[in-house]
């Protein structure tokens, strides 16, 4: 423990242990004994284990004075509604492209929570195969379309790289990074009176570069005595380990006139894998005979923002035209069956990424015993999803499939190439770029990677401290870095009605 050498300090600690259900507390006192409450990000968790998780939160939202989101992946925003929902009445900060991707997000995924399978089976099966998100029960809604109509009446648009007030002694700016369109860390700056000022420094999900758009650099930030709270998904992946064999997979599958199932997250994966196709074709080296579907309620939502927006993609020709030549949109159940039944050569784009919900859930279990099929995985696949599970069997192994006792034949690929998270060089790069770090606070990764990355910060770059976030420990930062941390309360509580096991379908 350091000597308290300030009257002002933030207590941060995260929801999150692992990478979904990003959500971020941190509570400002200040030396008039004043406390400001406020989030970053809100986001739904999507492992199965934690999903009980998503019906409660360990505090009271109505003691909560603002929320802001780096970012529109569902795993940062899915629960901001049910913030809402549950009393939160402040305003919501976002960057304004997010502000604008939020709506579409989430009534989609408020459609699939809230309809009951009791009021129309038919239609309930429909919103199931279409599902981008997890649906948890069908007594005992987490949020409906009302809930993120009033939650979406308080979020705030704000421009990249200006600095805005929040309270009296709290400001913020959205600095743009590329994992997403829209995305943004944020820096935090609190100050009170004579009081040295404390910088928290968010970096959301972070990547360096992207193939859609652009990033601004904002090099104001770098000489802040500042506290870093880093994302760490790849923070043990280097860059000489990424396999860039999504062209070659693609040509490969082609050459033999097999169906090639590529699985796509709905924003994000799901424009920019078009546009890796269409530059194929320009090239020369993948026949724009070849037809070309994409099968996605929400990706076709996201892609045709892309579309209408363009003043938010590159300049480039290729960029702002994404869409490739022989692309169609598959509508509707019947499309999808004569799809199944048509043995010509084609390239089908699927959500979700992970193949555990959407149109995905419909095409892979068919396509994995047929012969004449290749199935690419273009990004991380949980062990327990659909993907994970299919990545682990044998060609020609017979696994069980839900319940149903099947045999692998199709042919199976993975990239890695597609992330859009920082690798372990990138993340240590951005990080050298500060000529004043008084703390690294990891986050966001598997515990193990948190762990290992955090050592590679404290030898490669000999900040003052280190810590890792996690909803187990409160982690006291002062102007001159982190004093102390101490334990938390349990924060993996049960909903207040304690459902039951049966309850889940």
């Amino acid at each position: 423990m350091k000597k308290n050498k300030t009257k002002m300090y933030a207590d941060i600690i995260s929801l999150h242990n692992e990478v979904t259900g990003s959500c971020i507390i941190c509570t400002v006192r200040f030396p008039n004994k004043e406390k400001i409450r406020f989030l970053v990000d809100c986001g739904l968790f999507q492992e199965e284990k934690y999903q009980l998780q998503n019906f409660s939160f360990p505090f009271d939202p109505k003691e909560i004075n603002f929320v802001l989101v780096t970012h529109n992946h569902i795993d940062h925003v899915g629960r901001l509604p049910k913030l809402y929902k549950d009393g939160f009445t402040g305003n919501i900060y976002a960057s304004k492209i997010t502000s604008m991707l939020m709506p579409l997000a989430l009534y989609n995924t408020a459609e699939i929570l809230s309809y009951s399978f009791q009021k129309n089976p038919n239609k309930y099966k429909k919103i199931i195969e279409d599902a981008s998100v997890p649906v948890f029960f069908n007594n005992d809604v987490l949020y409906d379309s009302k809930d993120v109509e009033g939650m979406l009446n308080n979020v705030i648009g704000k421009e990249y790289n200006q600095s805005f007030k929040i309270t009296e002694h709290i400001s913020a700016t959205f600095i743009p990074n590329a994992h997403l369109l829209g995305a943004a860390s944020i820096l935090i700056t609190i100050t009170y009176k004579s009081e040295e000022p404390i910088y928290l420094y968010f970096t959301g999900d972070y990547a360096v570069n992207n193939r859609l758009f652009d990033v601004e650099e904002n090099n104001k930030i770098y000489n802040l005595p500042i506290n870093i709270i880093q994302e760490s998904t790849y923070g043990t992946t280097s860059i000489d380990t990424i396999n860039h064999t999504f062209k070659n997979d693609i040509l490969s599958s082609i050459k033999n006139k097999e169906t090639c199932i590529v699985t796509v997250f709905s924003q994000g994966r799901a424009q920019e894998i078009p546009y890796e196709l269409k530059k194929m074709q320009n090239e020369g080296i993948l026949n724009p005979s070849i037809p070309i579907y994409a099968d996605g309620k929400l990706s076709f939502s996201y892609t045709d923002f892309y579309l209408k927006h363009k003043e938010f993609l590159k300049k480039d020709e290729i960029v702002q035209n994404f869409l490739p030549h022989n692309f169609h949109y598959v509508s509707d159940n019947l499309e999808r069956e004569k799809l199944l039944a048509d043995r010509s050569c084609k390239i089908i784009l699927t959500t979700s990424g992970m193949g555990n919900y959407g149109p995905a859930q419909t095409y892979l279990p068919y396509y994995i015993t047929r012969p004449k099929c290749s199935i690419i995985f273009c990004g991380y696949t949980t062990p327990e999803s659909l993907g994970g599970k299919l990545k682990q069997v044998e060609r020609y192994d017979t696994f069980n499939l839900n319940g149903l006792m099947v045999k692998r034949v199709a042919k199976i690929f993975s990239t890695n190439e597609f992330s859009g998270h920082a690798k372990k060089e990138e993340l240590l790069d951005f990080l050298k770029k500060f000529s004043n770090i008084k703390s690294v606070i990891i986050n966001h990764g598997n515990t193990d990677v948190k762990e290992n990355y955090a050592r590679e910060v404290i030898n490669k770059i000999s900040p003052k401290d280190v810590a890792i976030l996690d909803n187990k420990n409160y982690i006291r930062i002062y102007a001159y870095g982190i004093a102390k941390t101490f334990n938390a309360p349990d924060m993996n509580i049960l909903p207040r009605h304690r459902i039951k096991e049966k309850e889940l379908f």
